[in-house]
């Protein structure tokens, strides 16, 4: 028996409010909100959830402190912390192997942690804010999985490594979900809105009678489905290369030695993968590895079955035993 069914993950995106901090210069001479000293200066960015939810925001579900809902397949995100964005004027993006050496500035989070509305601080930035913005979010370590290596102003962004340490848990999603937002040099209020680039992928699997130690998680799919790594177009905001790549795979336990299940033999897995359409009425393909062997199930994909970004995106399975 099977069902596979969708919902979205986030009630609405947020938006950045920017504004200056206060700051002076060497002679103490009070700092004009258009200048740009070569030294730069204290800047606080504001991310504020503009969806109905509660005044405090603790019900917001655009950010990166994941908790599923199994009962509606939903999950709620908010910032959590220690989080960190990267924010660069467009017309200095350059190429670099990691993200502050193509440009862009590191800001991090002051508490707020568990909400949806968080302040992020720079204390040496030089962005001009009368010109465009671009901002990009993935998690912690995020310049080890974008680069920017080419003239065109595109990301190159990883997925590879994802690894979930328990069965259930969903902390390790943010780490690869990829946000973009961009701010026109006109706009009036120095606002917009993060937009999600992946999808999530909720799979709930049965394995046969007996006790099993789950080392891996692998989904296949049509050619340039499961993709672990791919362009984005920053003022796009969308993925802009589509590499061969079929298959997305997702390390089980906090090390090699994987993950006991022992409560009804189910795997619950959270897999970031790249959002397509290309899922629908297509074969998938569903691999788990245990230390007894391996463990597989081929379904057909709906109609409905379509992996948009900022999605969740559910499949149910029971797995027989390959033979090995």
């Amino acid at each position: 028996m099977k069902c596979i069914y969708n919902k979205v993950y986030h009630a609405a995106m947020a938006a950045l409010m920017l504004t200056t901090a206060t700051a002076c210069t060497s002679d103490n001479a009070p700092l004009q909100s258009n200048d740009v000293p070569p030294t730069g200066r204290p800047v606080t960015i504001t991310a504020t959830y503009q969806g109905t939810g509660t005044p405090d925001g603790t019900d917001a579900q655009t950010r990166t402190d994941y908790g599923y809902d199994m009962f509606n397949n939903t999950v709620k995100v908010t910032w959590k912390a220690g989080d960190k964005i990267y924010v660069i004027n467009s017309e200095n993006l350059k190429e670099g192997n990691t993200l502050t050496a193509a440009g862009f500035e590191e800001f991090t989070l002051e508490g707020e942690a568990g909400k949806a509305t968080g302040t992020f601080k720079n204390e040496n930035s030089n962005l001009d804010m009368d010109k465009e913005l671009y901002a990009v979010y993935c998690g912690n370590n995020a310049s080890s999985k974008i680069s920017v290596t080419t003239t065109s102003k595109l990301y190159n962004f990883s997925m590879t490594g994802q690894r979930q340490t328990a069965n259930f848990t969903t902390a390790h999603l943010a780490d690869y979900d990829l946000m973009c937002a961009t701010v026109n040099a006109n706009a009036a209020t120095k606002s917009f809105n993060f937009t999600h680039v992946n999808a999530i992928l909720h799979l709930h699997l049965a394995l046969p009678y007996g006790q099993h130690t789950v080392k891996e998680v692998k989904v296949t799919g049509p050619q340039s489905s499961f993709r672990e790594s791919f362009t984005v177009n920053p003022a796009l905001k969308s993925i802009a290369g589509m590499p061969t790549y079929n298959d997305c795979t997702l390390k089980f336990g906090s090390s090699d030695n994987g993950v006991t299940v022992t409560s009804e033999n189910y795997i619950t897995a959270f897999v970031m993968v790249s959002s397509n359409p290309i899922y629908k009425n297509n074969e998938i393909t569903i691999t788990v590895t245990c230390a007894d062997g391996t463990y597989s199930k081929k379904i057909t994909a709906s109609e409905n079955f379509v992996m948009n970004p900022g999605t969740c995106n559910s499949i149910e399975a029971t797995l027989t035993k390959e033979n090995n």
